[in-house]
């Protein structure tokens, strides 16, 4: 078993290529990048809820306008990414990832060159 985040979150360091994590789904998109089966309870999730995904960048980098009147419910993965560290911070929207930094991400991807936030798209999800 993996018992660090980072073991979680990534298999492969490079920014292209396919990535692997765990997640949880919750009926409607997938949620809790990362999770561990010790922390599952934090989030009022199972332990047997986790679920391992692969990902990988998708190829529309477009950034659409969000759209918060209920009709574009579809998650739409954004995660960041960092050179010799990896994806983190994975959210099924953008403007979720958008959040976590005090400048947005434009801001915090011109402070930190090769840092950036990319449009994730799973490719394959493991239920064992």
């Amino acid at each position: 078993m993996k018992t660090k985040f980072n073991d979680f979150m990534n298999e492969n360091k490079d920014v292209d290529g396919i990535h692997t994590t765990t997640a949880i789904f919750n009926g409607d998109y997938y949620e809790h990048f990362g999770i561990q089966p010790f922390t599952a309870s934090l989030y009022g999730n199972d332990p047997d809820e986790i679920v391992e995904i692969k990902f990988h960048i998708s190829d529309d980098q477009q950034v659409y306008e969000e759209n918060f009147d209920g009709i574009n419910d579809k998650a739409d993965y954004w995660g960041w990414y960092e050179p010799n560290k990896g994806f983190s911070m994975i959210y099924p929207k953008r403007f979720l990832l958008n959040m976590c930094f005090p400048a947005g991400i434009e801001g915090t991807e011109n402070a930190h060159p090769g840092s950036k936030a990319y449009r994730l798209e799973i490719i394959k999800i493991n239920n064992n």
